[in-house]
Formats: C-alpha cells, sequence, structure tokens
C-alpha cells in the first residue's frame, strides 16, 4: 500500500514539525481541528495541514493515521477514531505515537483492532524533525509496521523492534524515564535549596564539582513548566512502566509530582514561542517556590 496521505492527530510541536516535513518529501498531511485550541490551529497553518473538518474525514482521506497527543488523552483520541472509522467505512493503518506504557498501547491496539484496521505501536525520540535534522527516531513494534516504514527517510528514521505490540512503548518510557526524569530530579533539588536559602552556596558548590550539571539546570529548569502539563501523564505511564518490570514506580511518581508543581507556576501560562528567554534560572526557582503551598487544581 502506498502511503501519499499522513494524518497527524494532533498537529502540536512534535507534530507540526512532522508534518513539515513530510510534506517537504511530497506527502500530503492532513488534521481535523474541531475543537482545538488557537495554538494548534496555527501550528497546522504554519505546516501546512489540510483541515479536512472531521475524524470521519481523516478515516476516509489517510493512508496512515499518526497519534501524537499527551499520554492521558491516547485512549480517548483512539476511541474517537475508531467510531469515526465505522461511519466512514474506512479504516486506514493507526500509529499510536504517544508517551504510554506496554499496558496502555495494547488496550489501544485492542480498540483499533475491533474497528477493522491495523494496529502499530510506537514511541518518539529525539526533537521534533525541523530541529533534529531528520535525525528523530519513530520506533515501531507490531505484527505488520510497513506502513509507518514507508516514512523512513522522509524526514523522520523509523527503526523495528519486533512484533510485539507494547515494546516500542516501553522503549520510549525507559528513554523518558532518564531524560525527564532527570529534569524533574534538577527541579526538585533546586526547588529545595531555594526553599531552605541555599541557592547560592549550592549553585557555587555545583559550578565547582559539576559545571555540565549546572549547565543543564540552567537550561532546563526554567523551561519544564512550558511542558509539564504534559509530562505528567509521561510520569505516571513511566511508573506503570516501571512497575510492570519489578522496579520501585516511585521515583516518577514523585517526578509527576514535580511536573504538578511546574504546572502551577506562571511560566506554565507560556509557549515555547512566548517564553521569556531572559528569565533567570533563579527567578524560576522564586516561582517554583511560591507554588509550593498552592493545590493542583482538581486535587
Amino acid at each position: 500500500m502506498a502511503i501519499e496521505t499522513v494524518a497527524i492527530l494532533m498537529p502540536g510541536d512534535m507534530g507540526h514539525g512532522c508534518a513539515i516535513v513530510f510534506r517537504e518529501h511530497g506527502l500530503r498531511v492532513i488534521t481535523d481541528l474541531s475543537g482545538r485550541s488557537e495554538r494548534t490551529a496555527g501550528l497546522a497553518e504554519k505546516a501546512g495541514l489540510d483541515d479536512v473538518g472531521s475524524l470521519v474525514e481523516v478515516a476516509r482521506q489517510a493512508d496512515l493515521i499518526l497519534s501524537i497527543l499527551p499520554p492521558e488523552r491516547a485512549l480517548a483520541q483512539a476511541e474517537a477514531v475508531g467510531a469515526a472509522m465505522s461511519e466512514a467505512g474506512a479504516a486506514p493503518p493507526y500509529a499510536d505515537c504517544n508517551a504510554v506504557s506496554a499496558t496502555t498501547s495494547q488496550r489501544i491496539g485492542t480498540v483499533i483492532g475491533a474497528a477493522g484496521a491495523l494496529y502499530i505501536d510506537a514511541g518518539i525520540l529525539g526533537w521534533n524533525p525541523v530541529k533534529s535534522g531528520g535525525n528523530t527516531r519513530f520506533y515501531a513494534s507490531g505484527p505488520d509496521i510497513s506502513p509507518l516504514e514507508a516514512l523512513d527517510g522522509k524526514g523522520i528514521v523509523v527503526r523495528s523492534l519486533g512484533a510485539e505490540i507494547g515494546t516500542a512503548s516501553s522503549l520510549k518510557m525507559i528513554y523518558a524515564s532518564a531524560t525527564k526524569g532527570t529534569f524533574a530530579l534538577h527541579t526538585a533539588v533546586l526547588t529545595a535549596a531555594h526553599s531552605l536559602g541555599l541557592t547560592d552556596a549550592y549553585l557555587k558548590e555545583i559550578e565547582e564539582s559539576r559545571p555540565a550539571m549546572l549547565e543543564s539546570m540552567r537550561a532546563m529548569v526554567p523551561r519544564v513548566p512550558l511542558d509539564a502539563g504534559r509530562w505528567i501523564g509521561e510520569m505516571h505511564e513511566i511508573a506503570a512502566t516501571f512497575a510492570e518490570a519489578g522496579v520501585t514506580p516511585k521515583f516518577h511518581e514523585g517526578a509527576a509530582d514535580i511536573m504538578e508543581l511546574a504546572d502551577r507556576t506562571p511560566i506554565a501560562s507560556e509557549t515555547r514561542e512566548t517564553v521569556d528567554t531572559s528569565r533567570t534560572l533563579e527567578q524560576a526557582l522564586d516561582m517554583y517556590v511560591a507554588a509550593l503551598g498552592q493545590e493542583t487544581p482538581g486535587k
């Protein structure tokens, strides 16, 4: 089956970057912007996606559907697409590319399979393809991943991890447990130091003994809130992955708490396009400490 039209649900930072490189390689890229935010609509326009107006039309027109959105919405998205496939009488292959555990991916696969579509388990590693220069890796697993493999070299790299659904998702979880888990740890350490009045002394010591770590802290901790809202669910999915492997989930349950803290700071209302790049680490830590006594909405 030739892949000529790819649907991306939804075109956030990663999704719109994929759309840009796919279009550069001659593919048509579509989406459904019904109920989406102004920012998502703006990113879709920037990337040149065609808004076909409904998930039913996505099912009718797409040769392959890529689901790329916050992990807590992945199952509901699959259910909505499955219903749209039934209404459309069309069931294109569906690749879940979200940061979910193997168990969650298997549940999504059951939903998509019930709609009569081929399911591909996928995990994305790296920046969006525009930023990575085409080096973004899509790891994939499942009985037939050939529809996704057709995109290899079209602005992304596709790597097979075998026939078992969940393997690709597990690799994504392990990778993110170290990268985003480290961001959470650095944020927790610096917030504690700031709360205790030890920021200057701690940063001086780290500058002398671990300068590379300090550079990473300064780069990432003020920016964690920009993504923290969608990383909360990812930390819980990582915790579930660790529990399934027989390893304590508590590290990443704690990381989810730190992401909730970051999401309560004023920085969380900014985006990657509007973030105040002049903000210092110390100014960001003032905001983290101020958010310590606040409750997370809905809790």
